[in-house]
């Protein structure tokens, strides 16, 4: 592949360009409340106080910690005092952290594929329609996103060069990934699984067994150190300013709030924004304090036990939404300011499946570009699944077997828990991944093409 440096320069302008030209439009068309969606008020409205004030808690009203993380009203909070409360510079400054993004998807591509594959990467997440609509979003997705694939840079560099500098670097990107959103609190114990199943976790003597087994240990600690360091600070930080140790203060109150009206919807015969409802009014008190959901808590419980199949069942069904769902949903929901997200599911339209896909393709928007890009996304969503699974079985047939732990471990953690309200949005999380191996599989369906051959790759 020849002028690899121009096909990255020009794809580089041609995302500026789409990200720019998004968010001019959206200021021109909503005045009242432009790049926001239903969660962003909360952020601007903590970021405002960090602007004006330099501090959160105000009153004793704030006592409680907040249910989201407060890294991102941070972000926001900087920028204003920078540029001044402007969330266009906000949106200015989200495109350029996506765009990073883009380079270190085309880096982590390089190193696993080669750097072929790095440029059809670098194209395939500079077209990506959901780093351009969440870079206009104040959301924390683009934020998030840079961060985790910080650290799968990092992570990735270690396995190939086993230093642990990559290493604890990886490690505590992932911990300040969660001051922005605690998605990754848990992934850290398949690292640690995955680390102890290493060959070695150093530059190790092949006849020294015993120096391979303190060096996996080593490396579980400093990952672990890494991680927790920063997740502890945050912990701290809430103890001092809200008198609570702990990251955040939704446990599993959104699972009761998403999911049970999901069981009580399909049992019950009624419509899952009804037993939302219903479960409101069962909170006593303050939302935030766990001991408020004690009857919806019982309530969950009870159903749990008796009908835990069909539990698991919408929670598959919320994972394959996350899967599949389409970014381009999202992007209607950014340029019209009077639809909510979520209301545009496929799972929420009526008809035989023809029809639905037909009709959650074309709902939400007039503009004849947009309904042309959900159909091109669809249609690129469908041939993305092959091409994961040809790039997967790619690596099992190379032996690659810790990159491709990795990698299946990633997608997997991250896609299921979104189980309990699944969305193209949460997909944002593992979608880097998503399209290093649908890279290596256009690669090679590009040579099946072309020579009637599968390359054995450049790994």
């Amino acid at each position: 592949m020849k002028y690899k440096e121009f096909y990255v320069i020009i794809f580089a302008f041609i995302f500026i360009f789409l990200a720019k030209m998004l968010s001019n439009y959206i200021a021109r068309t909503n005045y009242v409340d432009p790049y926001q969606d239903i969660d962003s008020k909360g952020y601007i409205y903590n970021a405002e106080k960090f602007y004006k004030f330099n501090k959160f808690v105000l009153k004793d009203d704030d006592k409680q910690a907040p249910y989201f993380s407060l890294g991102y009203p941070v972000f926001i909070g900087v920028i204003y005092k920078i540029f001044g409360p402007k969330n266009n510079a906000v949106i200015w400054l989200q495109i350029l952290l996506t765009l990073l993004t883009c380079f270190l998807i085309f880096s982590i591509s390089s190193l696993i594929w080669g750097q072929n594959v790095g440029i059809i990467a670098f194209i395939l997440s500079c077209l990506n329609v959901g780093f351009i609509t969440f870079s206009n979003f104040i959301l924390t997705e683009s934020l998030l996103l840079l961060l985790l694939t910080s650290f799968l840079y990092f992570f990735i560099l270690f396995l190939y060069k086993y230093n642990y500098k990559y290493l604890v670097l990886s490690g505590f990107i992932l911990g300040i990934s969660i001051w922005v959103k605690p998605a990754a609190i848990y992934f850290i114990f398949l690292v640690l699984i995955l680390l102890a199943c290493l060959r070695q976790a150093s530059v190790i003597p092949e006849h020294d067994p015993g120096s391979s087994q303190i060096n996996k240990l080593k490396a579980i600690i400093l990952f672990m150190l890494a991680f927790y360091l920063p997740v502890i600070a945050y912990a701290y930080f809430n103890k001092i300013n809200y008198g609570q140790y702990t990251v955040t203060s939704i446990k599993d109150e959104a699972i009761y709030f998403y999911l049970l009206p999901k069981v009580l919807a399909i049992q019950n015969n009624s419509s899952e924004r009804i037993e939302q409802r219903n479960i409101a009014k069962l909170i006593s008190g303050n939302k935030i304090d766990p001991k408020s959901w004690d009857k919806v808590r019982n309530l969950f419980n009870k159903n749990l036990t008796q009908n835990y199949f069909l539990f698991i069942k919408i929670w598959c069904k919320n994972v394959l939404k996350t899967f599949l769902g389409l970014y381009s949903t999202n992007l209607k929901v950014l340029i019209n300011k009077n639809l909510i997200g979520g209301e545009l599911s496929f799972f929420k339209i009526k008809g035989n499946f023809l029809s639905r896909i037909i009709n959650y393709i074309k709902s939400g928007t007039d503009l004849l570009s947009i309904k042309a890009i959900a159909v091109l996304e669809a249609l690129w969503s469908l041939l993305r699944i092959f091409l994961i699974f040809a790039a997967l079985i790619f690596l099992l047939i190379k032996r690659k077997y810790k990159i491709f732990l990795f990698l299946f471990f990633y997608i997997l953690y991250f896609a299921f828990i979104t189980g309990h309200d699944g969305c193209a949005r949460f997909r944002i999380m593992f979608e880097p991944v998503l399209i290093i191996l649908a890279a290596q599989g256009l690669y090679m369906l590009y040579f099946r093409l072309k020579y009637k051959s599968c390359p054995l790759g450049e790994l």
